[in-house]
């Protein structure tokens, strides 16, 4: 849980608030970490994947599949984006 708070920049209480919501609704459940009692693991469940892939199928093509710029100036953007995150050490 603090790793996933520190990956998507928020606060720990935040993560835990997430989680708690997501839990609720069968989409994660928390377990404990294997070697560590202090830490506790959320895990993804089977309802969440598919929760996740239909909101990422609809987000493409809802968004990203219609952005009303030519193949051109999307490879360029990819290769900008490319270049930035790159820079910024995410690859």
């Amino acid at each position: 849980m603090t790793r996933m708070g520190a990956l998507l920049q928020v606060h720990p209480t935040s993560v835990t608030s997430a989680v708690d919501r997501l839990e609720a609704q069968g989409y994660v459940e928390r377990l404990p970490h294997p070697t560590d009692r202090r830490a506790v693991l959320a895990s993804i469940t089977e309802s969440g994947r598919a929760r996740a892939l239909a909101a990422t199928a609809a987000l493409n093509g809802q968004v990203f599949e219609q952005l009303g710029i030519t193949e051109h100036q999307t490879s360029q953007l990819r290769t900008v984006l490319r270049a930035l995150r790159a820079n910024a050490g995410d690859f």
